[in-house]
């Protein structure tokens, strides 16, 4: 398994950070750029301003006038730049020819550096298209994950949608756009990522060469989630659909925290593979649904884990009733030895896949470095993996049941009676 012996990080004057990851059998190179925004970092008012700001930064930059300009000079370099904002940061990515590297990272640098901001109304108009997504004709938010990150983080930017506010986005303005641009893609609040079949100086003078120009700035500070027990809360939404989308979500601590392992090995207990205790006991034992999962989404300073399944309206309650039973099964009978080797097995065998390819190799160590945070290679966090103990995860399970923060989330047709059943199991959940 490769411990990234050859990468190097390095700081620039205007608090730019660079990571280079040299691959010299490779037949592609890729970029990626990571800011440190997203919509965890809006105010009431701009909350939806990260994600435009992400579609507009395509909107032509100097030597390039507009989006067709862009997308016609990505695309001769290699594919197209991939961007995506979250709840914590922006990322933009492109594979590309190795002998274009040099032409991409001018591309990149000049988009995230001065951006034109050409044609607004056009985009704004994709946006609020993407953005009926997550609610029905009459209005009403029917996505489940904002639903339930609303309910598990009330009155903070983390229950917000990343989409944003319809009514701002009708609102935001170029102006608008360009002062927060310039308060976020900052020197201090970037980390630019490049593999690639070059020595690692080639690398990272490439980086340099495209990126020092990036203003310094300052890293904005980030308001952290707010203290205190949530729920047991239930929430139902009713909708026209043939089957019912079931959450059941607990607020944990975050990705830096010593319980981050557990957490993860926790997650790989119930949902890894068809063997896991979720799938065994909802799909095989029970028939309940064929889709189901569990995650665990971490930040720097805090998560949420979840329990999910599309069911049939029938088998809402026994899905909820048993999400719980499965977590109490983990925290009172934690994996006996045979368990926790499959389990380990299954870790170390992730970890291999990840590194059949750069780019998740890459997010991993520029998340840490975004977070200020000493990156650990996929080596690395195998091995803090393999320290896990059965203690340890039933601990994990344990302490979410009795810290009580929960929220479940039901979208679907179901009966007042069934929303009855399903409330008394949630809230039996808090006694």
């Amino acid at each position: 398994m490769l411990n990234l012996p050859d990468h190097a990080v390095l700081t620039l004057d205007n608090g730019l950070t660079l990571l280079a990851l040299p691959r010299k059998q490779a037949t592609t190179a890729t970029l990626m750029a990571d800011v440190r925004v997203g919509s965890r970092d809006e105010s009431e008012r701009e909350a939806g301003l990260s994600h435009v700001l992400e579609h507009m930064v395509f909107q032509g930059c100097p030597g390039f006038a507009d989006a067709s300009a862009v997308n016609e000079a990505a695309e001769r370099l290699g594919t197209v730049i991939d961007a995506a904002t979250s709840r914590e940061s922006t990322h933009f990515e492109q594979n590309v020819a190795p002998e274009s590297l040099g032409p991409a990272i001018s591309l990149l640098s000049r988009l995230l550096i001065a951006p034109a901001f050409a044609d607004l109304e056009s985009e704004r108009r994709i946006i609020l298209e993407e953005a009926k997504d997550e609610v029905d004709e009459r209005g009403r938010v029917i996505d489940p994950d904002t639903l339930s990150r609303a309910l598990l983080w009330p009155q903070h930017p983390l229950g917000r949608p990343i989409i944003g506010d319809v009514r701002n986005i009708h609102r935001f303005d170029v102006e608008t756009l360009r002062r927060y641009h310039a308060q976020h893609y900052v020197g201090d609040n970037t980390v630019v990522a490049v593999t690639g079949p070059y020595e690692t100086e080639q690398l990272l003078d490439l980086l340099r060469l495209g990126f020092g120009e990036l203003p310094r700035g300052e890293r904005p500070a980030r308001e952290g989630p707010l203290p205190g027990r949530i729920g047991p809360t239930f929430k139902h939404v009713d909708d026209a659909r043939s089957q019912v989308d079931c959450r059941l979500l607990f607020r944990t601590v975050g990705r830096h925290s010593p319980q981050a392992f557990a957490l993860q090995m926790l997650r790989i207990a119930l949902d890894d593979g068809l063997a896991s205790r979720m799938h065994r006991r909802l799909g095989t034992e029970l028939g309940l649904c064929y889709e189901q999962w569990a995650t665990w989404e971490s930040y720097a300073d805090t998560g949420a884990f979840e329990l999910a399944a599309v069911v049939s309206t029938e088998n809402v309650p026994a899905f909820f009733k048993e999400a719980f039973a499965l977590l109490h099964g983990l925290a009172e009978r934690p994996p006996n030895s045979e368990e926790l080797a499959r389990l380990r097995f299954r870790a170390r065998f992730t970890y291999a896949q990840i590194l059949e390819r750069p780019e998740p190799v890459l997010g991993m160590v520029a998340s840490a470095l975004l977070d200020l945070q000493s990156p650990t290679s996929p080596l690395e966090r195998a091995e803090r993996l393999f320290e896990v103990t059965t203690e340890e995860i039933a601990q994990a399970a344990s302490q979410m049941l009795e810290e009580k923060s929960c929220v479940a989330v039901a979208v679907g047709p179901l009966s007042r009676t069934r929303v009855r059943r399903v409330k008394d199991i949630v809230e039996a959940a808090g006694r």
